[in-house]
């Protein structure tokens, strides 16, 4: 699908599941581009999910990290532009890693690749990435610090992964870090948009007999007006209205 999701698209195809946000966010995803979605870097995906919270009308992201020296909770605006504007890294990227007197060529992870080290340890998953990535006939075994250049470039590589923001606390002037978990931020705003619009269609549909998809076919401000229209005259079956960006 080229372009920006519709409602009727949104409604669709968001899975209203107690499932993991990130599995949740890919999988509307791939619905609305195709299973190639799966074979992006890490970088890639977060900007894509930033984009499409973008294309549904998403609030700004505003995020809160505690000062670990005072304790001290640090409001920040998470830098979506930025993020987006990172250049991508080449399809045919490769880490050319030296492993005593070799060098070792490796890929970046994939999606699928994330996917598959689901559950493991931090030390086990990422030996079992190094393995699946090795883009030589044998992958060696590497010892930790082998590991850890490798996890590092990787995110020179494609930089957007890690989405961290640096601040300088409020209270302590201490410098902190912010960890972005992208797709919980997505995903919260994707519930959000949803079910306005269910709200949306179960107070017009009540009124007015309109099917769900004539009705998510109406223009956003359309739509609103005519929940507001209904709310006026003081119909029983409308509730209050569930601002929506779509």
């Amino acid at each position: 699908m080229n372009g920006s999701p519709g409602a009727a698209d949104l409604v669709r195809l968001w899975p209203p599941s107690r499932a993991p946000a990130s599995t949740r966010v890919t999988a509307l995803l791939v619905a609305l581009h195709g299973d190639g979605v799966r074979r992006s870097p890490l970088g890639v995906h977060h900007q894509r999910m930033l984009r499409l919270h973008g294309q549904i009308g998403g609030r700004a992201l505003d995020a809160v990290v505690t000062c670990a020296r005072c304790s001290t909770e640090n409001e920040f605006a998470v830098p979506i532009g930025a993020i987006c504007a990172v250049p991508e890294p080449a399809t045919d990227a490769e880490v050319a890693l030296a492993v005593g007197v070799a060098l070792v060529r490796y890929r970046l992870p994939t999606l699928s690749d994330l996917a598959a080290i689901s559950g493991m340890s931090v030390p086990e998953g990422l030996a079992s990435l190094a393995a699946r990535t090795c883009l030589d006939d044998e992958a060696p075994e590497l010892a930790d610090g082998d590991i850890g250049r490798l996890a590092e470039a990787w995110e020179e590589l494609d930089p957007a992964a890690a989405v961290q923001v640096d601040l300088v606390c409020a209270e302590c002037r201490a410098d902190v870090v912010a960890d972005v978990a992208v797709a919980e931020f997505v995903a919260d705003e994707l519930d959000r948009t949803v079910d306005g619009l269910v709200h949306q269609v179960d107070v017009v549909a009540r009124a007015y007999g309109w099917s769900e998809d004539a009705i998510l076919a109406l223009p956003a401000q359309r739509r609103r007006r005519y929940v507001e229209l209904i709310e006026q005259r003081g119909d029983p079956s409308a509730f209050p209205l569930a601002a929506v960006g779509s």
